[in-house]
């Protein structure tokens, strides 16, 4: 498994502070809808930063969410530049997060399996 380091960790922290707040107060296209970055991972070289968010609705308001912070990506860049205190201005990737998605359908299929075996067991077979 690949480490990342406190360097790494840190600048990841700080780029998910910063796009937090710019895509919060500045963005203002309404096909963003509501978005919270989730996590930020960054390569070792500081220059690109995968930006993982989840968003409030269906695939489909997920995809326009993406669809508009890629849009403004350029905009989120230049608006962090002054307050990242970096060398560099890394790269942003923007991911919806299907992580809340994919614990929901495990849990579902725990739930199932837990009902099937109470049956069998209740039931004798």
């Amino acid at each position: 498994m690949n480490q990342e380091s406190v360097r790494q960790r840190k600048a990841a922290d700080k780029i998910k502070e910063i796009v937090s707040i710019i895509i919060d107060r500045e963005i203002k296209d309404p096909d963003k809808g509501f978005v919270t970055v989730t996590n930020v991972k960054i390569t070792p070289d500081l220059r690109l930063a995968s930006v993982y968010f989840t968003a409030l609705g269906d695939d489909e308001a997920r995809q326009k969410s993406l669809s508009t912070l890629n849009r403004a990506k350029s905009f989120i860049r230049n608006e962090m530049a002054p307050l990242l205190k970096m060398r560099f201005v890394p790269d942003l990737r923007f991911f919806a997060d299907d992580t809340l998605d994919y614990a929901m359908k495990i849990e579902e299929l725990i739930k199932r399996a837990k009902a099937e075996d109470e049956f069998f067991n209740f039931h004798g077979v």
